[in-house]
């Protein structure tokens, strides 16, 4: 018992060194560098309507606008729909004045119904004469019913109206910018056909391809790096860097390739990014949000086992190849 801080001392210096030296070895598996990686607009949306013909009445917008979410940005010829819609209006208008006339008459019944209820008890009204005014009672309820259900479906039609006229109209499903205008005003469309074209510029989708010995490392919510770059140009962009998550791994391996998809979002700050680019992408396995990628289907206790060796990541799907031939 007396020995055991001695062997302790002596024992130190070389479990702190076996530590360092591991530190160094499993370093370099925390990244994942992936070259070649193309980046796109997150959202690129043709946008048409729902009509197989038609003419472009006004469009409302440029290449390089920017626009809201439902904002309108051009027209079809829609006078038709909206005079149909004014006719539709008018009609629930004419209702709403049959109900009112109906309640008045139905008042009215109803007054000349009391007077005929003094007057019987008073044996001064005949037995028929009654009925009769109890008829006249009944029917003018049913003529406000009917007018009230007049006003419903004036109602209906007058919202059918609405709709049509929307339909005319062509609206942007998201934000974003105009960057095609594919048909101007006074041309004709076709069914199927886009008329516009709105980009997401906020946020770019970066597309990458993993060697198939890290697929199953890399998970959604891990953190990336995005630099990008360009052959034989030297751009300012290639000097920023971008970070976002990993938003989807392919499930898929192609077999001719040995790699599959990974997909990461990022934010475009400044709008400084464009779609078409190459970049490259630093994918951080020792993210939090993400988990660890060596413990990816195991126990806590095998995850931190996978996690302590050593791990050669290759740089590029390619360099992963060309190692596996000359281990061979």
């Amino acid at each position: 018992m007396r020995r055991t801080p001695k062997m302790i001392v002596l024992l130190a210096p070389i479990l702190l060194g076996a530590a360092a030296i591991a530190d160094e070895t499993t370093s370099p598996s925390a990244i994942i560098l992936l070259q070649k990686c193309s980046i796109e607009y997150d959202r690129a949306t043709p946008v048409g309507v729902n009509y197989n013909v038609g003419l472009i009445q006004e469009c409302l917008v440029r290449p390089g606008d920017r626009v809201k979410a439902g904002q309108v940005l051009g027209r079809l010829f829609n006078k038709d729909v909206l005079a149909e819609m004014e006719l539709r209006a008018t009609a629930l208008e004419s209702s709403e004045i049959a109900i009112d006339q109906h309640e008045a008459t139905l008042e009215v019944a109803r007054a000349k119904l009391r007077r005929a209820e003094a007057l019987i008890s008073r044996n001064a009204l005949s037995t028929q004469d009654f009925q009769i005014q109890q008829l006249e009672v009944k029917n003018a309820d049913l003529e406000l019913k009917a007018a009230i259900k007049g006003r419903r479906t004036a109602e209906s039609q007058l919202q059918l109206s609405k709709a049509l006229v929307a339909a005319r109209e062509i609206t942007s499903p998201h934000d974003g910018v105009v960057v095609e205008i594919y048909k101007n005003t006074g041309e004709a469309i076709t069914a199927g056909s886009p008329i516009f074209k709105v980009v997401k510029v906020d946020r770019m989708r970066v597309t990458g391809y993993l060697d198939v010995s890290d697929a199953w490392h890399v998970r959604p919510k891990q953190t990336v790096r995005v630099m990008p770059e360009h052959e034989g140009v030297d751009l300012p962009i290639e000097r920023e860097v971008f970070e976002g998550q990993i938003t989807f791994v392919d499930i898929e391996i192609d077999p001719k390739t040995r790699t599959c998809r990974v997909f990461a979002e990022v934010e475009n700050r400044g709008d400084l990014l464009r779609s078409g680019l190459d970049c490259r992408m630093e994918i951080d396995l020792r993210n939090p949000s993400g988990g660890t990628g060596g413990g990816h289907g195991l126990g806590p206790r095998a995850a931190a086992d996978t996690e302590a060796q050593p791990r050669s990541v290759p740089r590029t799907s390619g360099e992963g190849l060309a190692q596996e031939g000359r281990e061979r």
